[in-house]
């Protein structure tokens, strides 16, 4: 994907989005809420937010709201 957006997927928490950038985190998180309402938890560290989408989620579906949020920010 990038360097800003790293997704991973393990037993116990299930997809799991990483973006090293806090300012874009938190504009991911609008996204989440205004343009769909997409359920995670979040986890804030030092220089990253981890988005934990749950194990009923899917890398392919996570990987393509990423490339929507890209296309609308770009777009701005």
């Amino acid at each position: 994907m990038d360097t800003v957006f790293q997704i991973s997927e393990t037993k116990e928490h299930g997809v799991i989005l990483r973006i090293s950038d806090i300012e874009v985190a938190d504009e991911f998180d609008d996204f989440l809420n205004e343009d769909g309402y997409v359920l995670s938890d979040l986890k804030f560290e030092t220089d990253y937010v981890d988005f934990y989408f749950g194990q009923v989620s899917s890398v392919t579906k996570v990987r393509e709201m990423v490339e929507r949020f890209k296309k609308k920010i770009s777009k701005q």
